[in-house]
């Protein structure tokens, strides 16, 4: 069974999300593909974020139609920072067979950034990397990133073939917070969520 991971805060999620899923599902052949809501993450601590319970039941919104998309609450249940290598190890131990492969689905961002990870030689080695790239990526860097890392950690790293989605949270959270429409960007029953809880208005 081929599993993929997508991590983040989800704040909130939005359609490029699912977009990336899907196409990282059928590129990959992957059996599922799971949520990781994050709880706090080290990079962003300074960063505030919405209540964990509202983002995980977004994210369980925004997929109830897709079969193969699950959410998990693991980092927000396990509580402290969100190291990737701990869900990758929580996983990997909880795997029901030997043929269970892992697939973390990440954006370009964090590969140039991978070096700044905690334990990064447990990620690469619990899971195929999988890369998306993001609008404005500058590609001949990115491409030398991914060879310095390969030839470093004597790992593989995937590329995923998308089509450009210019969607962000933070411009989503913005428009709620200016009154304009985001019904474009985020799945009706998230946009009803963030209504009936009354998120982003400052």
């Amino acid at each position: 069974m081929k599993i993929g991971i997508i991590g983040g805060t989800f704040d909130p999620i939005h359609n490029a999300h699912l977009y990336i899923a899907y196409e990282a599902k059928e590129q990959l052949n992957l059996d599922k593909v799971i949520f990781m809501p994050a709880g706090i993450q080290p990079l962003k601590t300074d960063k505030k974020i919405t209540e964990s319970k509202d983002r995980y039941e977004m994210v369980k919104e925004a997929i109830r139609n897709y079969d193969s998309f699950e959410v998990s609450d693991y980092e927000i249940n396990k509580g402290g920072l969100s190291f990737t290598y701990e869900t990758l190890e929580h996983y990997n131990n909880s795997k029901e067979s030997k043929d269970e492969e892992l697939f973390f689905i990440t954006g370009a961002d964090c590969l140039m950034n991978i070096e700044k990870w905690r334990e990064v030689e447990k990620i690469l080695s619990l899971s195929n990397m999988v890369v998306f790239m993001r609008g404005g990526t500058d590609v001949e860097r990115l491409l030398a990133q991914k060879k310095y890392i390969e030839e470093k950690y004597n790992a593989s790293i995937i590329f995923l073939a998308l089509k450009e989605l210019e969607i962000s949270s933070t411009d989503i959270r913005n428009r709620v917070n200016e009154g304009k429409k985001i019904d474009f960007f985020v799945p009706e029953s998230v946009k009803n969520y963030i209504y009936a809880k009354g998120l982003y208005k400052k």
